[in-house]
């Protein structure tokens, strides 16, 4: 009887220690990263790179759109840098992000999800991407690969770590950053394809900010 209770005592202990590791994690990654270490200069890439990765954020004012980036490059530019997103503002409340030296897919997935819900804020903004996939792509399939496609969050998605994706003959995946959700395929969009608002070409020459 002794050792039924010492080893429910065991059991009880390992439980309140997990659980007290996982409540400081997650606190933790609800707080914006503020660390702006960067790896050394000479590793910012010298020339530019095509693609036609393109970002529209919706109903955000210019400062918190600036703090986002700023935020998510602090957490992704440690080591390497892996992203260098371009801002130009369409209107007051209505801005476009390029990649000028491209950005790898998974990561350009991560920052969609991201600016949809930045860490330090109460709200989440309307954040939609385009581009053309590739079959190096992550989670990318023979039925999306090599086609237009656009990138969202779901307003009904309660998981947080996804983003949805829409091909342009309208094929809808589910794109999951969780070990085992990495895709699925849906039996329609939750979104039907839209064209983008405005092509990369056509913010050449406007005036811009990088973020690195």
């Amino acid at each position: 009887m002794k050792q039924q209770y010492l080893i429910i005592g065991i059991i009880a202990i390992v439980g309140i220690v997990i659980f007290i590791a996982w409540t400081k994690l997650k606190n933790q990654k609800l707080q914006p990263d503020t660390d702006t270490n960067r790896p050394k200069e000479n590793l910012i890439p010298n020339n530019k790179v095509t693609n036609d990765k393109l970002v529209i954020v919706e109903d955000v004012n210019e400062n918190d759109i600036k703090k986002i980036l700023q935020e998510f490059c602090n957490s992704y530019n440690k080591e390497t840098f892996q992203a260098i997103p371009r801002l130009t503002k369409l209107t007051d409340k209505k801005f476009a992000v390029t990649f000028p030296y491209d950005i790898n897919f998974e990561i350009y997935c991560y920052f969609i999800n991201y600016v949809n819900y930045p860490m330090g804020f109460d709200r989440h903004f309307k954040t939609i991407g385009w581009t053309t996939t590739k079959l190096s792509d992550t989670w990318i399939t023979e039925k999306s690969v090599n086609k237009n496609v656009m990138l969202y969050v779901s307003h009904f998605d309660k998981e947080y770590d996804n983003v949805f994706l829409t091909t342009s003959d309208n094929i809808g995946y589910k794109l999951g950053f969780a070990m085992g959700e990495e895709k699925q395929l849906l039996d329609r969009p939750e979104k039907r394809y839209v064209k983008q608002p405005i092509s990369n070409n056509e913010l050449d020459g406007k005036t811009h900010t990088d973020f690195k």
